[in-house]
């Protein structure tokens, strides 16, 4: 796996993104907590999380077109310099009365992040050899897991010493350390990049209507992609009923409070990292397929004996096994949609990709929020867990001839 780390430029490109990442835990664990102190409200808390989710969904498939459009590395560096000056804006706040500020970087943020996001997936195949985009893939999932050990404590303790103001400053540093990174790598000028161009306001919102299309042709005309998209769009339906009643299910089945939810927390964690350290030797043996639908089988059946038989001592091994299985599932997904998809149409591919995730997540989210008093936690936990074997099946059915061997070729 760190094989992909001898290519200097993916190492630039890791190292900036493991520390953006440790800063985006800072603000992820601080803000919510910092507006709940501010303004004692649940309400308020809930709709600055929402609000950092509209942008992905209304403008990430979008976006993609745009970084299809433009140098990917600069898009990258200019999302960076952008994120780490608006979040200066946080230094503001300091009462309710400004508590809007929060709501507005909050948006701008996911916004900026819509186009750097996509360019950071598109623009790995261009860092590393074709037979190493694994071992990368596999080493961006390792340290999205170390950053989980690093981010929550730190911004913990940013918050309680420094209040707001040394979080937002440790994060706005994150980003800058990022675009320093970016800028010191090398690559040559990618065909089909466009300048800002001289069109008329409507031709040119005629031709992003038009590559926007294009993209989405392209997932739609290939079965690989179509496939992956078709089984993350399940898997997130249930990750959004996960996410809304996993705390209250720890809390009234399993009896434990904050405490008990960060212990199953680490354990998806430690499972993680040790499946990111893994994946790369074992996908040199199993097929793609396999690497996805294992992994959503097992996790299927982990979280119904979880959720039915509410056993600390029992959940934590299953928890900490199913992070093993599903860095297999992440990595394998992202490196199909990286080697299946050719080089101008990536950032539209990873962009739709973004807009659905958020999209489903979003709607999972509101079903347990509608549904969970009326039909029960348990059971509606039991349906996101039947989610995973569902997801297994589309992958079986859609990715069964996929391989990393050679990449298909979409016109």
């Amino acid at each position: 796996m760190f094989s992909a780390l001898r290519r200097r430029n993916f190492a630039l490109l890791w190292i900036g993104q493991l520390v953006s990442l440790s800063g985006d835990w800072l603000l992820i664990v601080a803000l919510p907590f910092y507006v709940y102190q501010l303004t004692g409200s649940i309400l308020q808390t809930g709709v600055m999380l929402m609000a950092e989710m509209q942008p992905r969904i209304l403008l990430g498939s979008v976006a993609g077109v745009f970084v299809d459009r433009w140098n990917r590395r600069w898009t990258m560096i200019t999302s960076d310099l952008l994120r780490a000056g608006v979040l200066l804006l946080l230094l503001l706040v300091h009462s309710r009365d400004l508590l809007w500020l929060i709501y507005v970087v909050t948006i701008l943020q996911a916004i900026i992040s819509q186009f750097f996001t996509p360019a950071a997936s598109a623009i790995i195949p261009s860092l590393v050899a074709e037979q190493e985009l694994v071992a990368a893939n596999s080493l961006s999932s390792f340290s999205e897991a170390i950053t989980r050990f690093i981010g929550p404590p730190l911004g913990g303790i940013l918050l309680a010493s420094l209040g707001l103001v040394g979080v937002t400053i440790g994060d706005s540093a994150t980003f800058l350390f990022s675009a320093l990174s970016i800028l010191l790598i090398s690559l040559p000028a990618r065909a089909g990049e466009k300048g800002p161009g001289t069109a008329s306001p409507g031709t040119a919102i005629m031709n992003v209507w038009r590559e926007w299309r294009d993209g989405l042709r392209v997932i739609s005309q290939d079965q690989v992609i179509s496939g992956v998209f078709a089984t993350m769009g399940i898997l997130m339906l249930s990750q959004g009923i996960l996410n809304v009643l996993l705390v209250v299910f720890t809390k009234e089945a399993m009896h434990g409070g904050a405490l008990v939810y960060s212990w199953l927390i680490t354990a998806q964690g430690v499972g993680s990292l040790i499946g990111a350290l893994l994946v790369g030797a074992i996908s040199k043996f199993v097929r793609p397929v396999y690497l996805i639908v294992l992994p959503l089988g097992f996790a299927g059946c982990a979280v119904l004996i979880i959720f039915n038989f509410p056993l600390l001592a029992l959940a934590l091994p299953l928890v900490a096994l199913t992070g093993v299985f599903v860095v297999g599932f992440v990595v394998m997904v992202q490196t199909l949609l990286q080697q299946g998809t050719t080089e101008n149409y990536r950032g539209r591919v990873f962009g739709a990709l973004n807009t659905m995730v958020s999209l489903l997540m979003l709607v999972g989210m509101l079903l347990a929020s509608t549904l969970g008093d009326r039909l029960g936690v348990v059971p509606l936990l039991n349906a996101a867990g039947g989610l995973f074997f569902l997801a297994a099946l589309v992958a079986l059915a859609m990715l069964r001839h996929a391989s990393l061997e050679e990449p298909a070729v979409v016109a």
